[in-house]
């Protein structure tokens, strides 16, 4: 990187008056070292200039020009336009420095953005005053100090730009960057998510504009939108703008925090808050977002703009309160890994500071200790302020191997004042997660399990809570709005309905359109295949399509995965080896001569998943249309690699597992653009009912007795099928072992068809 001031314009034709509605004004990027910013901004008269192509002019070439004395009206002109825009307008800015990772060949980003109406003082307040008071300031002086040009900035202006857009944009570039894989600390203190206001409309379009300008500027720092979009940590992200029903049920959260915390009375009563809601409603980004917002202090709403400043001296409100002690707890290996990062990028942990844990973890910390030095969980140590519990019904309500306590939620409200509870009894999977009927009926009261209550994002009163012999507050706050699975109501219905193992009926249409008939989005697709091979094919063939929207994107990067009901045999123990040629796990079938497909190799002349010959030349694993071969997740190892993916990451962002099945263990809880679901024979169509068939399961967890009498193993079962099929945003591509359920899919495909085939004549 050199030295330079590089400043650029994107967008469309800023210098013609008659500019249209539809379109939008330059956008302007200014590149300098930190250090040199306030000179920067005086020398723009001797700095290139770069003008890109205008969008609707094809006559318009792009040109970098270089300021001499023999200076053009048109030179001339673009300067003054960046001058008063830059100047006089708020702008949005970018600072970062970079350190090369030692194991890639990628650079690992210190970001910090912000946003300012007044770009020369505040740059230096931050040079001069924050380096004095805050840590990551003085991280970004101390760099300076050794190298003027390791510390850089962007600067975004734009003539639309008014205080409510330059505080969106500032919100949603840290909401990216979060999701960058290459930015290891976003050194930035608030959310700024704001409502509506004039210019609203605008922000979408302008801010793809923005972050394809940076993008072409440095693809490291910024990577392609659909990339972001398919980050996990992006769809975790606490800096999504949350829906009405989430604030309100935020608010209400947040102000039944600061009573438990107060001297008011029951405060000491530890509070039990349920989210409830089902899959794809949003409880997540929720979650995340009142963790990040407890987690940096009471005053997030407050301005870090220059005007809570002077001379450098941040002024302090002389009500401000310590930030609360919040713990984020979640039991899924993938989930935590998540949250951990998303909680070290943004400073809210460190190795001496963990505050996102398993639940384990979290009552073994806050428990006395014994003899082995081991927590007790029937001897907790201390109270937390607020434990935030996401997809809570995953907490075990019995003792495991690496769990020695009776009920998770009662051990984790014994350790905290506060404890805010997602849950969604259908992603229940295990029979030691169930909950007993009198349990339920405790908890959830006058239909509370159910639809019933009050409306979306309201809170329900607190009510005395007398259980497992403590005294306790409980409320409750169900979400409804589906944020998940973009597809109109009747297809989000018939998925609810296939999911809870009802009736099927005639596969709806989705045309994308809104009632008025108007394009909003893109179609879901719901497909049936006739075999496994067709709809791995197909999946894969989605996969690549959306690959290709990614610069460099590679088959197995456009979030598209095939699963399947756990009714193949799997085993994570390194010591159990399979007895399978290619030694995987494998989900396997074969179609018999009458072509219906069955489970297992059939007779098959080459068995098992090989991508390579004995050569290493390439092969097609699926080849045979009769033969269907693909291991469980978890088991093939990355190209050129010798090691498989960790559990603890996330199974669908990793390229290579394209070529993998996955599982309700390796999906949970994250989104896919289209899945194929392969339904296994442990869910059959008889006498046009679904049914659910444990002994064809092979998920041990999810068909085993509870206390060796209880069994679970429908409710199981149909949870399990019921997370696999709302996984897909954009499809749900299906196939089914039992040939009258294959059947069934079949017909309801052709109903719909038909429908539609009927209206449109």
């Amino acid at each position: 990187m050199g030295s330079e001031t590089c400043l650029g314009t994107r967008g469309n034709a800023r210098h013609n008056k008659r500019m249209s509605v539809r379109q939008l004004p330059d956008t302007i990027f200014v590149h300098v070292p930190y250090i040199r910013t306030g000179e920067a901004y005086k020398s723009l008269r001797n700095s290139e200039v770069f003008i890109e192509p205008e969008k609707d002019r094809s006559d318009h070439d792009g040109a970098l020009v270089t300021k001499a004395k023999d200076e053009s009206l048109v030179e001339m002109e673009t300067l003054n336009f960046a001058r008063r825009y830059i100047y006089n307008y708020p702008t949005v800015y970018v600072v970062y420095s970079r350190e090369k990772n030692r194991y890639t060949s990628y650079y690992d980003y210190t970001v910090y953005v912000g946003e300012t109406n007044d770009i020369r003082r505040r740059t230096d307040q931050h040079a001069r005053g924050d380096a004095k008071a805050r840590k990551d300031w003085k991280t970004f002086a101390n760099k300076i100090d050794e190298d003027p040009e390791s510390v850089r900035q962007y600067i975004i202006g734009n003539e639309h730009f008014n205080k409510s857009l330059t505080l969106d944009i500032e919100n949603r570039l840290m909401h990216y960057l979060l999701g960058s894989m290459n930015v290891r600390h976003l050194n930035n203190r608030r959310t700024n998510a704001q409502g509506d206001y004039y210019t609203k409309d605008e922000l979408d379009r302008l801010f793809s504009d923005i972050w394809q300008g940076l993008y072409e500027l440095d693809d490291e720092l910024f990577p392609s939108e659909e990339s972001i979009w398919n980050s996990a940590l992006f769809k975790a992200s606490p800096f999504h703008e949350l829906s009405g029903d989430q604030i309100e049920a935020e608010d209400a959260i947040m102000k039944a925090v600061q009573d438990a915390l107060s001297d008011k009375t029951d405060s000491d009563k530890s509070k039990l808050i349920f989210v409830q809601g089902a899959a794809g409603t949003g409880k997540t980004v929720l979650l995340s977002h009142l963790f990040c917002k407890i987690a940096r202090g009471w005053n997030e709403e407050e301005s870090e703009e220059e005007d809570s400043q002077l001379d450098g001296e941040v002024l302090r409100n002389a009500t401000e309160r310590p930030a609360p002690k919040a713990y984020l707890i979640v039991n899924h290996n993938q989930q935590i890994n998540v949250y951990n990062q998303i909680a070290t990028k943004l400073g809210l942990q460190n190795e001496a500071g963990v505050v996102v844990l398993k639940p384990s973890q979290f009552i073994n910390k806050h428990s006395k200790k014994t003899a082995q030095k081991r927590g007790n969980p029937e001897e907790p140590q201390g109270k937390v302020d607020i434990v935030l519990v996401d997809e809570a019904h995953l907490l075990l309500t019995q003792g495991s191997q690496g769990y020695s306590g009776k009920n998770m939620l009662h051990d984790l409200l014994r350790r905290a004042k506060v404890v805010v509870a997602v849950f969604d009894p259908k992603q229940i999977l295990q029979s030691a997660q169930q909950w007993s009927k009198e349990d339920l009926a405790a908890l959830f009261p006058d239909g509370q399990l159910t639809s019933k209550g009050k409306g979306s994002g309201e809170m329900e009163s607190f009510q005395p809570l007398h259980y497992w012999g403590d005294d306790y507050l409980l409320s409750h706050i169900r979400l409804r709005q589906q944020f998940r699975i973009n597809a109109s109501e009747p297809v989000i219905q018939w998925v609810d309905k296939l999911a809870g193992g009802a009736n099927i009926g005639p596969i709806p249409i989705d045309d994308g359109k809104d009632e008025n008939g108007k394009s909003e989005r893109k179609p879901y697709e719901i497909k049936v295949f006739d075999s496994p091979v067709e709809l791995f094919k197909a999946i894969k063939d989605k996969d690549a399509e959306e690959s290709k929207q990614r610069d460099g994107g590679q088959q197995g990067q456009g979030l598209s995965r095939v699963v399947a009901t756990y009714d193949w045999a799997y085993n994570s123990n390194p010591k159990v080896e399979p007895d399978t040629p290619d030694k995987f796990w494998d989900v396997e079938m074969h179609r018999d001569e009458d072509g219906v497909w069955r489970m297992g190799p059939g007779q098959v002349e080459r068995r098992g998943y090989f991508d390579t010959d004995d050569d290493g030349a390439p092969l097609n694993p699926d080849a045979n249309p009769d033969y269907f071969c693909h291991p469980w997740n978890y088991q093939l190892k990355r190209p050129g690699g010798k090691k498989s993916l960790s559990t603890n990451e996330v199974w669908a962002e990793a390229a290579h597992t394209i070529n993998e099945v996955g599982s309700t263990f390796s999906i949970q809880g994250f989104d896919l653009n289209y899945v194929g679901v392969i339904i296994g024979p442990s869910v059959k169509y008889r006498d046009g009912q679904i049914i659910f068939d444990k002994d064809a399961s092979k998920n041990s967890k999810a068909t085993n007795m509870r206390d060796g009498s209880i069994d679970y193993s429908r409710e199981n079962l149909r949870n399990e099928l019921n997370v696999l099929l709302k996984r897909g945003v954009h499809g749900l591509y299906l196939f089914a072992v039992d040939p009258e359920l294959q059947r069934a899919l079949k017909v309801a495909e052709e109903a719909g068809h038909g429908k539609m085939d009927s209206q449109a004549q």
